[in-house]
């Protein structure tokens, strides 16, 4: 596996590259007189805009000096170019909903001006915020729209970073055709420039568009393109990029000796650079190399050296990448019980991230380890498991291009001809046949007549027969389907008594209201019983509250939440242990020691609360569900354990911590069956941002407010599709 290769990505946003002495010059223009007002405006709109490269405060400053300047004046042009600014700067802070609010709100009042060449601008900043927000269908149809103005208007700069942003939108949309053709198209215009910079950049993009495509040839031959450019610019960071694409590249068609001639060359460029993230690439691309070519002891020095570089933090994939090598390695050393613990940790980090594909490669590298081991049965799960994800992944792919496609009817004229023409190709085909047919339907009437009065004769004379064995067969299957209804009722009238007596098992709303000032419980059970529970317990000075999901749903997913909610009972009203980390432990240690045999690795998620009454204050401890607060209009989030309530690699004690309640607040505990709920006009999940966004809106309503707002919430995304997990959603003001 390889790390995910360097995509150049330009906004429009940086067509004006701006340029410290640039910048002291625009200051030093606001201290002299100006001719009039507007000069003035479009002084703070340059300033703000040439500042964006260096820092957002200062841009976001002159940018609001700029804006209430040119209200005070009645300067339209100047407010609009001033929020044009300010919607760069609402993407650089991650604030998408508002920044895509307001440049259709500039669109709008930049046609009603009738200046269309002003809205290339908008338009693809619009389309920046749609690409990084994950809508690509979008992202293209903005690109598109500020393309096709920047011909009209002839601003062939504009142009040109409008090939490379429509490029890159392609590409990640899996049109790699389309991505090609534009890039290409790019490299045509830049010939008018003579851009070495932007010569490299297209190069570049073109090599992962045919990395990703496998096609190691064509992906080799324009990074050495790039790397060519980058060595006469010398620009060792761009250079380093290309480099570790070659090395993967040549690894991948079995050039070793130019893997090696690579490394040397990255060897001189870390001496420059002097980063660590840059040496983690240089250690994973000697570890790669030694690893293919049988040199299994210094592959694991060096992966181990990457592995001590890498930032685990913000570099997930990579890290969990390096996991995995190592197993291999591990294996091929014969130590396959570290090979086995290793490979797991790496999964574990990638069951984390929504990524089927990656986590399919993880499943045969473990299953690789497994068959070494001689656990054949586990291998084959494994392989399995990996191509249901892989098929799933692949799908799911083909189906983000059909609807991207179908959101951009307009770029996709010729395909849309095509389907014309194949259409008339068909109805004339059809007409065709239709002429043939009535010419061979005359000739075959007669005959058929005849036919059809011998079987008239033959079908009288057995349908008494057929009838006299259809009254039989509608007695036994009349019986049968009694008897299956006898079955179906005694197996839903023990579901249901399984479900009251789940009911009885959880926290009654009373038991919580009793203790705390207000709660809202939203519990959904995807089946009649639950795998998701909720669950209090008043313990002296305590109060205690469990939020969980249980392995499962269903009647699988019930039998565990009532074993968990036992073990809990046995914690907190017999052991008397008060801490929620220790308590989390015991539930744990009865799990591993009860049901953990066979690899079974049942258990549960989760965050246990412990109130203490007499002096407000509120500990926790969580095992990956973790907890959020809702304070003055704003979402803190808090840590969890990423570790599983039952058997796993990673034992460590649970981590008891303490959220300092302020008057007010409102905490949420939540699994993860809202988030991970597909719906929505693409069919995708909820996610667990938008969730705490939306919980964010809502905390300040009464909590019967709040419980109809999350189920029509839930129900309204959800729509046609099958709700795929139990939902719990808890909130209280204590």
């Amino acid at each position: 596996m390889k790390r995910l290769l360097f995509i150049v990505f330009l906004s429009v946003a940086c067509f004006v590259n701006a340029q410290t002495p640039l910048i002291d010059s625009l200051k030093k223009a606001l201290t002299l007189p100006v001719q009039n007002d507007t000069m003035r405006v479009v002084q703070y709109n340059e300033l703000a805009w040439n500042y964006l490269d260096y820092s957002v405060e200062k841009a976001a400053y002159y940018q609001q000096k700029g804006y209430t300047f040119a209200r005070k004046i009645h300067y339209l042009d100047g407010e609009l170019d001033a929020l044009n600014t300010k919607g760069i700067i609402l993407r650089y802070t991650n604030k998408s909903d508002e920044a895509i609010a307001l440049y259709y709100r500039i669109i709008a009042e930049r046609k009603k001006q009738g200046k269309r060449d002003k809205l290339i601008g908008a338009y693809s900043n619009l389309g920046s915020v749609y690409y990084e927000t994950g809508n690509t269908a979008y992202a293209l149809r903005y690109y598109k729209k500020a393309f096709d103005l920047s011909v009209l208007y002839k601003q062939e700069e504009k142009q040109l970073t409008l090939l490379t942003n429509l490029g890159v939108a392609y590409k990640n949309a899996g049109l790699y055709d389309q991505a090609l053709e534009t890039f290409q198209k790019g490299l045509r215009l830049n010939r008018k420039f003579k851009d070495e910079f932007e010569e490299a950049q297209l190069y570049l993009n073109i090599a992962t568009v045919y990395d990703e495509r496998k096609l190691y040839k064509e992906a080799i031959r324009y990074n050495e393109h790039a790397l060519k450019i980058y060595r006469k610019q010398s620009n060792p960071r761009s250079m380093g990029i290309v480099l570790y694409n070659l090395a993967t590249e040549y690894r991948s068609t079995r050039q070793f000796q130019r893997v090696e001639k690579v490394i040397r060359e990255m060897e001189t460029i870390s001496r420059q650079l002097k980063e660590d993230e840059f040496d983690c690439s240089l250690a994973q691309v000697k570890a790669g190399l030694y690893h293919e070519t049988n040199r299994e002891t210094k592959a694991l020095a060096e992966i181990e050296k990457a592995l001590q570089l890498v930032d685990t933090v913000s570099d997930m994939y990579l890290y969990s990448e390096l996991l995995l090598t190592k197993a291999d390695i591990l294996l091929e050393l014969k130590q396959v019980d570290k090979a086995l613990v290793t490979a797991r940790a790496g999964i574990v980090i990638l069951e984390q991230i929504d990524d089927p594909m990656r986590l399919s490669k993880a499943y045969l590298t473990l299953a690789d380890i497994e068959k070494g081991s001689g656990n054949f049965k586990e291998a084959l799960r494994l392989v399995e498991k990996a191509n249901e994800l892989s098929t799933k992944s692949t799908l799911a792919a083909i189906d983000e291009q059909i609807a991207t496609l179908n959101v951009l009817n307009e770029l996709d004229r010729k395909e849309q001809d095509l389907q014309l023409a194949n259409h008339k190709n068909k109805a004339a085909i059809a007409k065709n046949e239709k002429q043939a047919n009535l010419i061979w339907a005359g000739g075959l009437i007669g005959l058929l007549v005849l036919v059809l009065l011998l079987f008239s004769i033959r079908s009288n004379r057995n349908k008494r027969k057929t009838n006299r064995l259809l009254k039989e067969q509608k007695s036994e299957i009349e019986e049968q389907k009694q008897t299956v209804d006898e079955k179906q009722r005694e197996i839903l009238d023990s579901i249901h008594y399984a479900k009251r007596i789940q009911q009885t098992l959880l926290a009654q709303q009373e038991h919580i209201h009793h203790f705390v000032s207000d709660a809202c419980i939203y519990f959904k059970p995807k089946d009649i019983v639950s795998g998701d529970f909720y669950w209090s317990a008043d313990q002296g000075e305590y109060f205690f509250l469990a939020v969980c999901d249980s392995t499962g749903h269903g009647v699988p997913g019930a039998f565990m939440s009532v074993l968990n909610i036992s073990f809990l009972s046995e914690a907190i009203n017999e052991l008397r242990l008060t801490d929620p980390g220790q308590i989390l432990d015991h539930v744990r240690n009865r799990l591993i020691a009860y049901i953990s045999h066979s690899g079974a690795q049942d258990g549960m998620d989760g965050v246990l609360f412990a109130y203490h009454k007499q002096d407000g204050r509120l500990t926790y401890s969580a095992a990956y569900n973790a907890p959020v607060v809702i304070r003055g209009g704003e979402c803190l989030t808090f840590e969890a354990d990423r570790m599983p309530i039952g058997k796993s690699d990673k034992l460590q004690p649970f981590t008891t911590r303490e959220i300092d309640l302020q008057p007010n607040d409102v905490v949420y505990a939540y699994t993860d069956g809202y988030p991970d709920q597909f719906g929505g006009e693409k069919g995708k999940k909820f996610k667990t941002k938008k969730l705490n966004e939306f919980l964010t809106s809502i905390a300040g309503q009464p909590f019967q407010i709040q419980y109809g707002r999350l189920s029509n919430g839930f129900e309204n995304w959800r729509g046609d599709y099958e709700q795929v997990d139990d939902v719990t959603v808890i909130g209280v003001r204590f």
